[in-house]
Order: C-alpha cells, then structure tokens, then sequence
C-alpha cells in the first residue's frame, strides 16, 4: 500500500510539474521604449524580436523636442528607456529623480562617448544665453564606429537589466560592429580619392562623419535646427560658396530650407537632401543601410 502511495504522489507531481513548467519557463517580453530613430533602430537590432521596441518622437528631429504627458507616461511604464544624451535630450536629466514608483531602467546610451566641440568653438566655455551643449556636437551615430561603440554600451545596459539574454544581446551588438568596419572600409577609398573634400550643410549634423572619413563640412546654422545663422554667417558662407566653387548645399528633411534657399539663390548652387537621420525615414533598412544611402548621396555628390 506504501509503495501505491508514493507511486501515486510521484505521479502527480510529474503530472503538475508538466503541466506548471512551460508558465514557469516563459519569460514575459520586455517594453523598451526609445527616445527618437537612431535609439530604436540600433536597439532593435540588438534585440530583435525578443522585445519590444517603441520610440516616443519620429516625424522630426530631436532638437527642441519636448515630450508630452503621453510621452512620459510611456517612458514610465516601461520596463527601459533608452535614450542618447543629455546634452541632445535635455528633457531626460530629471526622469530619474522624478520617476517615484515605476520600476523603469533608464539607459543613457551614449554615456561612454565622448562629445566634442565643432572645430572653432574649441575654446568657448559658455555663450551668453545659450546652453553650453549647443557648443558640443551629439551626431555620433553618423559615424559608423561610434555608432557601433553606441551599440555596444545598449547591449551592455540591456545584459544587465536582462541577464539571461546577455550573450545573444552582445553578439549581436559585435555583429553590428562588423558591418559598421565594412562601410567604412568602403566608403574611406571613395571620399579619399575626392578633390573636394569641403561640404556645406544646412544643419551642423555632421562633424563626426566627417572627421571618419577625412572631409570638413561647413555649416550654415548650429548644432541645432533651431539657431539660426546670422547675417555675417550667412555672408562668410556664401564667400565660401564662391571661393572654392561649391555646386551644392546640403539640405535635411523635416527642416526649413528657407536659409538655404536664399544662398542658393544668390550663388547658384544646387540644393540636396542629406538626412542626419533624426527622423525615422519610414522604410524597412536598418540603421546602417540608412546610414550608407546618405554615405553614397555625400560622396556622388562631392564626386561632380
């Protein structure tokens, strides 16, 4: 009878055992919640469709973006936020202190970059009623390694939060990489053997890209797609334009060219599209196919 009895209770743990065992193995889905494209694209790469991946701004460019109450209550109720810096996202300093209860990870992706000042701003410290981050450039991710080395730092904030998956998340993050040394291998012969290696951009987006790949840019406004250039500005670019025959000013989606327009209509040039990639460009390519596309439009460009 003894024996009946443990082999009857064996037999219903087995059966309770199989039956609990899928629910206990299965691991609810995190909500990651991203600040604008560049943040979500290299994130979902790096998960995939292990999670899910939200961005809360994608019709326009980061800059002076400011969130919604909508907007932060996503950022809230999520498990991670991801987002690139506070000198970019200025909005995100007091997310941290202000968030209470919620359990959220807040991931600054770019912590371990560094950002640099545009070459003659150098040696400014602060400009009278300006923020001082107006003098550093954030575009990293248009430079294929730091996009990569961004990619890295999201893999390793997510392993921590998520440790299960932190070998598939570092793995994919090195993957990105490789692709990344790719298109700059790529591309570095092509804008190496340019004779004009000097652009002009609407937008001072670029200065990472173009120190990767040997060339300077020129820009019309700031840092940000809100200051705009002054008379004298306006003036030394046009003396530039003229000066060292430039055919083409580059312009960016989402942002008003009137500037551009007028210099375009005073020198002659030509007016392009070249996308720093703040707004999601509403395809199917990853961030680096993105990437590459304006890669090729900068350097056909230059070529003519």
């Amino acid at each position: 009878m003894k024996k009946r009895l443990i082999g009857f209770f064996l037999l219903v743990s087995a059966i309770l055992m199989n039956s609990w065992s899928p629910v206990l193995a299965e691991k609810k889905p995190l909500t990651i919640v991203t600040s604008f494209y560049p943040m979500y694209a290299i994130t979902q790469e790096i998960v995939q469709d292990m999670h899910e991946v939200q961005m809360i701004h994608s019709s326009n460019g980061i800059h002076g973006y400011e969130p919604s109450a909508a907007d932060i209550a996503a950022i809230y109720e999520a498990d991670i936020f991801i987002y690139h810096s506070p000198q970019l996202e200025s909005w995100t300093k007091n997310l941290e202190a202000n968030k209470g209860n919620y359990s959220v990870h807040i991931i600054q992706a770019a912590a371990g970059l560094e950002m640099k000042k545009v070459p003659g701003l150098e040696n400014i410290t602060s400009i009278a009623g300006k923020d001082e981050a107006n003098l550093y450039d954030s575009h990293t991710w248009l430079d294929p390694i730091e996009a990569a080395q961004e990619a890295h730092l999201i893999a390793e904030a997510l392993s921590e939060v998520d440790s299960d998956n932190a070998e598939i998340y570092k793995e994919r993050a090195q993957q990105f990489e490789v692709r990344a040394q790719k298109l700059v291998e790529t591309y570095q012969p092509i804008f190496e053997r340019l004779e004009q290696k000097t652009f002009v951009t609407q937008h001072t987006a670029f200065y990472y890209l173009a120190e990767r790949f040997g060339l300077q840019q020129l820009g019309i406004a700031g840092i940000s797609t809100e200051q705009e250039p002054s008379s004298r500005k306006m003036a030394e670019v046009m003396q530039f334009v003229e000066r060292y025959q430039v055919d083409t000013i580059f312009i960016e989606p989402n942002v008003s060219d009137k500037i551009a327009k007028i210099i375009s209509e005073k020198t002659g040039v030509k007016l392009v599209n070249l996308s720093p990639l703040e707004s999601d460009p509403h395809n199917d390519l990853t961030f680096l196919e993105n990437l590459e596309q304006q890669l090729s439009v900068l350097s056909q460009a230059l070529s003519k």
